[in-house]
């Protein structure tokens, strides 16, 4: 999770940091956006990319 790259409203972000997702706290990462800045949000919300098709898997 720490280090991979998430879409935010179609744009992408990387989570630096996560809290403790004890149960039945909050589950806030710390995210840095394209343009530099630093935000805690709640990580509910950032999506997956799309995987890039693999070039070695075969057609059809």
């Amino acid at each position: 999770m720490i280090g991979r790259t998430y879409l935010e409203h179609g744009r992408p972000v990387v989570v630096v940091l996560r809290g403790s997702w004890r149960t039945g706290a909050p589950r806030n990462v710390l995210i840095r956006r394209e343009d530099g800045t630093s935000v805690v949000r709640p990580f509910r919300g950032l999506r997956r990319p799309p995987e890039a098709p693999d070039a070695r898997a075969p057609l059809g």
